[in-house]
């Protein structure tokens, strides 16, 4: 095998690991250590975020094509983003009854957001949908403490919007604002990661709502990127439809 083919591989590897950790966050999450569970799922995300970028670098769909990395990436996302998180709201007892109910929701919300065609709109730089960030979920319910009725009713809500139109912006593929939601996206990491590892308290608190700051940004410049490009796309299309005319 040579060099390119081993390197493609590797990356492929690397994706891969990413089920090492959702396989650690499940097992803390049944040993009750709900931190360290999520720690896990953060270190999945970190893989996520940055295994796009070798892959494109090596071009594994080249130099490894035995693989198909688009499915690899899939599976390994739909275990970190959705099944350990499941697996965390119902132990930690965060769903209202029936809990299996809203987890169930969960699941077939994300399945559709996995499977729909248009799901990624890579090339303008948005998801589809709720991008299935139910990590994310997990971790508020738990970091904010939340009651398992208001835990439900967004888990409700965020299902509804997988099902939806609207468009999430695809970070790491973003022509305009990249740089800043990387640097803002960073910031958000370390006090997330600081607020797991200072334990229950006052910083914890203050550390959890501080991190929501990029949250709403991200959501604020998702909805008025995604307005700006309908806005776009319309007037190209009157444009074309005048140069016909």
């Amino acid at each position: 095998m040579h060099a390119p083919a081993i390197r493609g591989y590797l990356v492929h590897l690397y994706t891969a690991s990413a089920l090492v950790a959702s396989v650690l966050a499940i097992l803390w999450v049944l040993e009750g250590r709900y931190a360290a569970a999520l720690l896990a799922l953060a270190a999945a995300v970190v893989i996520d975020a940055t295994d796009g970028a070798l892959a494109r670098r090596y071009r594994v769909a080249r130099t490894a094509p035995a693989v198909d990395g688009a499915l690899l990436d899939n599976l390994v996302d739909f275990v970190a983003y959705v099944f350990a998180p499941i697996v965390f709201l119902l132990h930690a007892g965060l769903l209202a009854p029936p809990s299996w109910a809203y987890a169930g929701l969960i699941a077939i919300a994300a399945a559709y957001a996995f499977s729909r065609t248009d799901a990624k709109q890579a090339a303008e730089g948005f998801f589809v949908g709720f991008p299935s960030y139910w990590n994310v979920v997990a971790l508020y319910a738990y970091l904010l403490a939340l009651s398992p009725a208001a835990t439900s009713a967004w888990v409700v809500a965020l299902s509804l919007l997988s099902f939806s139109g609207l468009r999430f912006l695809y970070v790491s593929r973003l022509r305009r604002g990249r740089w800043l939601h990387l640097v803002l996206g960073g910031a958000w990491g370390a006090a997330v990661l600081a607020s797991l590892l200072v334990g229950p308290g006052t910083v914890r608190e203050v550390l959890a709502y501080a991190s929501l700051a990029y949250v709403a940004f991200y959501v604020a410049h998702s909805l008025i990127e995604d307005r700006r490009a309908r806005r776009e796309a319309a007037g190209d299309r009157l444009a074309r439809r005048g140069a016909r005319h």
